[in-house]
């Protein structure tokens, strides 16, 4: 069994559930040391019949497979979307994140990642080595190499990934990233039809904000509480637009304000 941890991202997968980049131990965020990052991939298979109340205890390493696998990270985003190669698939799709200090593409040393990976099955995961879209200046990685390995938006963690299905036919559309730490709090929202190609969507209504939880509930994404502590309650609507270059407007409606809600903000 896997140790306690924290800021790790959950994601299922066809039946299997996969714990991705835990975090193990607490420490002190801001200093150079003080926790420790990990790497791996966990897979939970479900057993028939199912096990009784107590915890699942089925749980398995997940070895890497082939050369390239993304660095230790925490706070990165997950979401299942369709696989690159093949649309009739699904697969895990995992953005920034927090991570060991390296050096950037401008030669700065930095802990925030502006990477894309995916993996059809946990194991063997694929960075996206041709990232394209929305390069702008004083909006993302202006400077960074139009097709290269650094996405268009800034290096993040904290911020969130889902899909949606814009015109209601069943079948997910977009990926849409939303917020985070860049390292302040932010309300940019980017959106990517296939994982390669990031365009800027505008910055949101609600104020900036990191570790938001986000859903997607009656054909909207809902964005609700993150740092600094809030408790508001906010709801995007997608609207096909044919004159943006993302492809969308986004209308976005305060549905509870900050203080109003009957949970502590969070």
């Amino acid at each position: 069994m896997f140790r306690d941890r924290v800021s790790f991202k959950a994601i299922i997968l066809a039946i299997a559930l996969v714990i991705i980049n835990p975090r193990p131990s607490f420490g002190n965020e801001d200093a150079a040391v003080g926790y420790s990052l990990t790497s791996d991939s966990l897979g939970y298979e479900r057993k028939s019949p199912p096990l009784p109340l107590g915890g699942t205890v089925n749980w398995e390493r997940l070895k890497p497979q082939g050369s390239t696998m993304f660095t230790p990270r925490h706070s990165h985003a997950t979401c299942v979307y369709r696989c690159p190669h093949d649309p009739n698939k699904d697969c895990i799709w995992l953005t920034g994140g927090r991570t060991e200090p390296y050096r950037t593409f401008d030669l700065q040393i930095e802990d925030r990642t502006a990477d894309v990976w995916w993996s059809e099955d946990g194991s063997t995961w694929n960075k996206v080595m041709e990232l394209t879209g929305d390069f702008l200046n004083g909006i993302g990685n202006f400077d960074a190499k139009y097709g290269g390995e650094v996405a268009p938006w800034y290096s993040r963690y904290g911020h969130s990934l889902d899909v949606m299905d814009t015109d209601g036919d069943g079948i997910n559309d977009i990926m849409v990233l939303v917020g985070g730490y860049e390292p302040v709090e932010s309300n940019d929202v980017w959106i990517s039809p296939d994982g390669t190609s990031w365009f800027f969507a505008g910055h949101a209504a609600w104020p900036a904000r990191a570790y938001h939880a986000t859903v997607v509930s009656h054909g909207k994404l809902w964005i609700i509480g993150g740092t600094p502590l809030k408790n508001d309650v906010w709801s995007g609507t997608f609207i096909s637009d044919a004159t943006k270059r993302c492809g969308y407007r986004i209308r976005w409606i305060m549905e509870v304000a900050n203080g109003d809600a009957p949970w502590a903000p969070r």
